[in-house]
């Protein structure tokens, strides 16, 4: 009897340990051929759903909750888009207007999208948007540690 419990304590542990959450990465859009790759590879590292005309990204995510003593995850997920104009609205929800954030890490997403004309600047904790109304631009920048 003592060794079922003991077994059955070790079985749970093990499954308890397992990886949650979509697998550690450090992926560019560059690697995806279709706008349809870009966002079903995108949609594992975000919570919402958005519709996109273009699409580019650079995500560097790491699952710490493998292992006995799980961790939080990490992650850095930078997109910059083109989407239907009706939708600019959906990527500021909830966010405050920023003054001048920092946008260095726009240099590290691989993109042909002119971006440029981004001017509007949103925030709230680690997440970061900006929007270029005029060419229905978007800048996204989620920061989570």
């Amino acid at each position: 009897m003592k060794r079922t419990w003991i077994a059955a304590a070790i079985v749970l542990l093990v499954a308890g340990c397992g990886q949650s959450g979509p697998p550690s990465t450090n992926t560019s859009s560059k690697k995806f051929a279709t706008l349809a790759d870009k966002v079903a590879f995108l949609q594992k590292f975000v919570r919402f759903k958005r519709n996109y005309r273009q699409l580019d990204f650079a995500i560097q995510y790491s699952n710490n909750s493998g292992g006995l003593v799980p961790g939080p995850s990490e992650w850095d997920v930078r997109i910059v888009a083109v989407v239907p104009p009706g939708e600019l609205t959906a990527w500021t929800s909830g966010l405050t207007p920023a003054t001048s954030p920092a946008t260095g890490w726009l240099a590290d997403v691989p993109t042909p999208i002119d971006h440029s004309a981004v001017t509007q600047w949103f925030q709230k904790g680690g997440v970061v948007v900006g929007v270029d109304k005029r060419n229905s631009v978007v800048v996204y920048r989620n920061l989570g540690m």
